[in-house]
């Protein structure tokens, strides 16, 4: 990405208001497909992590949350996380997450506990 990127501030710079014969078009598109690509495995990627924790995934009638774009495959258009969308999912996910981890830490507390208070049983009952 970052060859890319670079590649198209070099042509740019070398721009003088002359034809650049479609150079700088061309070079925006294929960054903007990469940065649409790498949404997309975003995307997916919480997806499948919200799959795995039970979370409902936004509801996909509200437009602030998706946006549509078509890689020109046969596939068609592909629903996208927008930023609001990610950011929705992402703290809803955590919340979850964190819900699982105060579950355990809670019964690892109980058996720590109950383990030291069979420890002392023992050690007074030995007396």
């Amino acid at each position: 990405m970052a060859k890319l990127e670079n590649e198209y501030v070099k042509i740019e710079k070398s721009y003088e208001g002359i034809d650049d014969q479609g150079h700088l078009s061309f070079l925006a598109s294929q960054q903007h497909d990469l940065d649409m690509w790498i949404e997309y495995r975003k995307t997916s990627y919480l997806k499948s992590k919200a799959d795995s924790l039970l979370v409902p995934m936004p509801d996909e009638s509200e437009a602030h949350m998706y946006t549509s774009y078509d890689f020109g495959d046969e596939s068609g258009s592909v629903r996208i996380l927008t930023l609001e969308g990610i950011h929705h999912l992402r703290s809803k996910i955590r919340e979850e997450q964190k819900a699982k981890r105060d579950v355990i830490a809670f019964y690892f507390t109980l058996c720590t506990g109950l383990i030291g208070a069979v420890i002392g049983l023992v050690s007074v009952l030995k007396k």
